[in-house]
């Protein structure tokens, strides 16, 4: 039974658990409103099809607040719908992972690759991407965050 609950919460062949206190969890959500507030996403725009939107985790392990920022727009009267996605670190600002989207006037959402995906986990090269389904994926192995 102890070695059951030693594994469950990850102390596994030496290794200290790395867990996220409620203090550090509010900390990051306290700063990740601040960021997204002083953001430009945090503006309404005529163009902004709806508000945008955030999340937030703490990383415990490699001791970062990411910020997740979802904004989608309009333009052409409508005919042009994008969507851009952007994660960094909310203290740091630094960019970790971004993700922009245009409809096609011809092509289903889903025929239309994105114009720009990529995400550069820390001390890693930079991963292109090539559809939403993989950021995401990107996204959640190596931040923990998604939409």
């Amino acid at each position: 039974m102890i070695l059951f609950s030693l594994c469950a919460i990850g102390v596994v062949q030496g290794q200290e658990p790395r867990l996220t206190t409620l203090s550090q969890q509010k900390m990051c959500a306290d700063q990740a409103r601040k960021a997204f507030a002083e953001s430009d996403a945090s503006k309404k725009s005529k163009n902004m099809v709806s508000a945008a939107e955030y999340t937030s985790h703490y990383d415990p392990k490699a001791n970062v607040c990411y910020i997740m920022v979802h904004t989608m727009y309009s333009f052409d009267g409508g005919k042009t719908v994008s969507v851009g996605i952007v994660v960094y670190d909310a203290f740091e600002g630094r960019v970790y992972g971004n993700h922009l989207w245009f409809s096609d006037k011809v092509k289903k959402y889903w025929e239309v690759a994105p114009k720009m995906c990529s995400v550069k986990p820390r001390g890693q090269d930079e991963i292109m991407c090539k559809s939403n389904d993989e950021f995401n994926a990107l996204v959640d192995k190596h931040f923990g965050i998604g939409l």
